[in-house]
């Protein structure tokens, strides 16, 4: 998302901090996302961005969901989104969600391990159920390799396991690592779950339903592969193989990121400068603990200045009296004062959902540029 004339008078006009959504950037993000990667549906990954009027945008795309806990379920359910349009990727559910989601009649959810076949024969019978696995995460910035997902030779078992158990296994799913900026991992997760597909074809289980996963990359600062590219790589790996005994192969995407992203700018204020040594240092109204969670791990946003003032290296740190709320450091700004406005790029996903109002600072407002 720019920053344009209509974004400088919002960023004047409200207190800071807050995230800048354009909810027409969002639209349009869902519907790429649909045109670049061809005959899979799109689930939006709640998780990046649960803000209730990008839920209802999205609706008017007829875009279905991806959930993991009991209130996205219920905030669903508010907008009486139909059951065959969620489906639930987390490995690991409470009892409470698949009791909800059993009552709700969601159908399929994802598992990779033992104990939630039986949690789930419990709480969910007769689910369909996908089985995650274990792909290589390399080049994405957020890896998700070890806390979910089974290697392959555990796949044959554990499939086999939850069908004697009453489930319906129907077929794979996987996550390539969020911010994934290698185009090639979606095509090497396919390789290992054809490998997977087929040799549970021959134990006589016949899968018909593949999900992709998330990890769709938006711009921060390093090169990222297009959407497009992505889609190529996937369709090229799927053709002429996946053999279901269903009509027709069923393909899912799950992101989140690549759909609200780089559609909102956090926009807070300076309330603070010093000099540390040879450091200058510039505080903010928003920090890792209620906004930028995710620079925790050297994740790093843009930031931007409205001044032509000499630039400088500086670290920004945020409100809290926390030594760990330094979001970014050693980033070249133009000089600031205080109670300038300053503009964190791409902002939208992974910050108000990450947000605690620890020490009492606010979770940064969602407000939303209007025609």
């Amino acid at each position: 998302m720019k920053i344009t004339r209509r974004v400088i008078e919002y960023a004047q006009r409200y207190p800071t901090p807050f995230l800048l959504v354009d909810i027409h950037h969002v639209r349009e993000n869902f519907r790429k996302i649909k045109r670049g990667i061809s005959n899979c549906e799109v689930f939006y990954a709640i998780k990046a961005n649960d803000n209730p009027t990008i839920v209802q945008e999205l609706l008017k795309e007829e875009a279905s969901f991806e959930i993991t806990s009991l209130n996205e379920l219920k905030l669903l359910q508010k907008f009486k989104v139909s059951p065959e349009k969620i489906i639930c990727m987390n490995p690991i559910k409470t009892p409470g969600l698949l009791q909800a989601l059993y009552e709700y009649d969601v159908k399929i959810m994802a598992l990779d391990s033992f104990e939630e076949i039986d949690k789930i024969a419990k709480n969910a019978p007769e689910s369909d159920i996908v089985l995650r696995i274990a792909v290589d995460n390399e080049g994405s910035d957020w890896p998700l390799t070890k806390k979910f997902g089974v290697d392959a030779v555990e796949a044959i078992p554990l499939i086999k396991y939850a069908k004697r158990k009453g489930l319906n296994p129907i077929g794979l799913t996987f996550h390539v690592g969020s911010q994934c900026l290698n185009k090639n991992n979606w095509t090497s997760a396919l390789y290992i779950c054809e490998s997977i597909w087929e040799a549970a074809r021959k134990e006589g289980i016949s899968f018909n339903f593949l999900s992709l996963g998330g990890g769709i990359p938006i711009f921060h600062k390093k090169p990222i592969p297009a959407i497009r590219d992505i889609g190529k790589g996937i369709k090229k790996a799927l053709k002429n193989n996946f053999k279901t005994s269903a009509s027709k192969l069923r393909v899912t995407i799950e992101p989140g990121r690549a759909v609200v992203g780089d559609a909102a700018i956090m926009i807070t204020s300076v309330i603070g400068k010093a000099e540390r040594g040879n450091e200058k240092w510039v505080y903010v109204d928003v920090g890792v603990f209620n906004g930028l969670m995710e620079t925790v791990l050297d994740f790093s946003y843009e930031i931007k200045a409205l001044n032509n003032r000499k630039k400088q290296p500086v670290t920004i740190a945020g409100p809290s009296c926390d030594s760990v709320d330094i979001p970014l450091k050693n980033i070249m700004l133009p000089e600031v004062r205080v109670n300038d406005r300053l503009f964190i790029i791409n902002a939208g996903a992974y910050t108000t959902v990450y947000a605690s109002q620890f020490n009492g600072f606010q979770i940064p407002k969602v407000r939303f540029l209007k025609d």
